[in-house]
């Protein structure tokens, strides 16, 4: 991990953009009620460990209102399951609140995007560590950064499989129309929704040599190279506060990835990874649309 530090320190000269995609772990003290979408936990977490360093200048660049955001914030997850669970309220299961156990060891993730310095991240949130958090404390258990500069996003696979772990809102492109009109959310994984999505948040933040110059073409080029093989989906709407019902879908999609041009395929190929990092959709920096992209190998 401090060679990762070194690498993204302010006093290098190296001004690269790098993404940090840290993994923490926690356990409460005491039962704490969590809000319906949970990342509203993590967040309160973030803030709670930098005032306690008394850097919380830090937090207001990371949360400042640009479109992406910086600073993207996970949904709690159970750490006890085989396969880390997300923690969120759907309708119609109101009535029961989410509650985090004493005890039981939960996680969540942040992503980072600039020229980092993660020792005050490091300062602020460290193993051992009690923090507030609502009406009780939680003990940091662990931390683990992973860091990544966008010349090292690939992902090659004959076949891809975007699994949708948190619920995706994902938006129609803006312009496509010529006309004035509302928002409009897919609940299908469209794959030129998916690629349009990312590749304006890839523009928002890599370096120039790397921006992906014609995004609509690129998204266009998506719908014939990846070929849906198989799926599981559900549309769920989600309780994120006392007022706000966004819609989405969750589940899972296997992809052929044929490569029908060389230079669209490698630009397809960064995204693929980079999604993993960023999530798709919108709501990004709040914990919606969270994805695990793997490429597989094609059934003997």
């Amino acid at each position: 991990m401090q060679k990762a530090i070194d690498e993204v320190s302010p006093h290098k000269v190296d001004t690269s953009i790098y993404l940090a995609k840290i993994y923490v772990e926690f356990t409460p003290i005491s039962d704490i009620i969590s809000p319906p979408f949970s990342s509203k936990v993590s967040k309160t977490l973030l803030i709670n460990a930098y005032t306690r360093i008394g850097k919380l200048g830090i937090l207001d660049s990371l949360f400042r209102k640009v479109k992406p955001k910086p600073l993207l914030v996970s949904p709690v997850f159970y750490m006890s399951s085989k396969s880390p669970r997300f923690m969120f309220k759907t309708e119609p299961n109101v009535p029961q609140p989410l509650i985090l156990r004493e005890g039981q060891t939960y996680g969540f993730t942040l992503t980072i995007i600039g020229q980092l310095n993660l020792t005050s991240l490091l300062d602020a949130i460290s193993p051992g560590l009690e923090l507030p958090l609502f009406t009780s404390r939680v003990v940091i258990h662990n931390l683990s950064v992973e860091v990544k500069n966008f010349e090292s996003f690939k992902l090659i696979g004959d076949y891809v499989k975007f699994s949708f772990k948190t619920p995706v809102l994902l938006q129609f492109p803006k312009g496509w129309a010529r006309v004035k009109v509302p928002p409009r959310h897919s609940l299908l994984p469209i794959p030129c929704f998916l690629i349009w999505s990312l590749a304006e948040h890839w523009n928002a933040y890599a370096p120039s040599h790397l921006k992906i110059s014609n995004v609509k073409k690129l998204a266009a080029y998506s719908n014939y190279a990846l070929v849906e093989v198989d799926y599981s989906l559900r549309p769920v709407t989600v309780i994120y506060d006392e007022r706000r019902r966004p819609r989405g879908f969750i589940g899972w999609v296997l992809y052929e990835h044929r490569k029908l041009s060389p230079k669209l395929s490698r630009q397809l190929s960064m995204l693929l990874e980079y999604a993993n990092y960023v999530g798709v959709g919108r709501s990004r920096s709040i914990g919606f649309g969270i994805v695990d992209v793997k490429a597989l190998k094609p059934a003997r």
